[in-house]
């Protein structure tokens, strides 16, 4: 099953939950998955460079910045060995302070070279629920309406991406209470586009 595929999905969709349950339900299965989050990678790479910032901050750093940290962190992820699939988290699009950035840009999409997209989406009505009651995040808005309008670009930005790529998108619902369940279903996509 050896690939990568990118599981992206918006802020409050609840991907970071999903992607922990993948894991269990990979290991119980015995199913080679190594799932790596792409922000981490580049928050890595800014603490490198004396940069010190909570994740949801990077957005705001210079767009050159950005553009080179994920650009590397893209090239860092495509050299990850093994045989298993990889699991690429990350976003479509970040809201930075020029404007809507993509999450993978042509060059960071020829770096990973997925075969496969993958959303994981929830209705907007739980997005913003699960915006609002995340104390752990920064996240600025929350509404139903900037919820709809996130989950809109970020279907764009995968068609942009799947078309530039040449593979095929695939979308996941994440249910309030179904996290595992999702996580099944994602695997199920997973392994029969291997």
């Amino acid at each position: 099953m050896p690939g990568t595929i990118i599981v992206a999905g918006i802020p409050g969709v609840g991907k970071t939950t999903v992607l922990q349950e993948l894991e269990n339900v990979a290991r119980e299965k015995n199913v080679p998955l190594k799932i790596i989050n792409f922000g981490n990678v580049m928050n890595d790479l800014f603490k490198k460079r004396g940069t010190t910032i909570h994740r949801d901050h990077m957005r705001k750093q210079d767009i050159d910045l950005q553009s080179r940290i994920q650009q590397q962190a893209a090239r860092i992820i495509s050299r990850t060995p093994g045989k298993s699939a990889l699991v690429v988290d990350t976003h479509m699009f970040i809201k930075t302070t020029d404007g809507i950035w993509p999450g993978t840009p042509r060059k960071v999409l020829e770096a990973l070279d997925p075969s496969m997209i993958i959303l994981i989406e929830a209705d907007p009505e739980e997005v913003a629920r699960r915006r609002a009651s995340d104390s752990t995040r920064y996240r600025e808005g929350g509404g139903i309406e900037e919820a709809k309008a996130d989950l809109a670009w970020s279907r764009y930005m995968a068609s942009a991406n799947a078309v530039l790529a040449g593979v095929p998108i695939q979308i996941v619902q994440n249910r309030d209470g179904q996290q595992r369940q999702t996580a099944i279903d994602l695997l199920d996509v997973i392994q029969k586009r291997s």
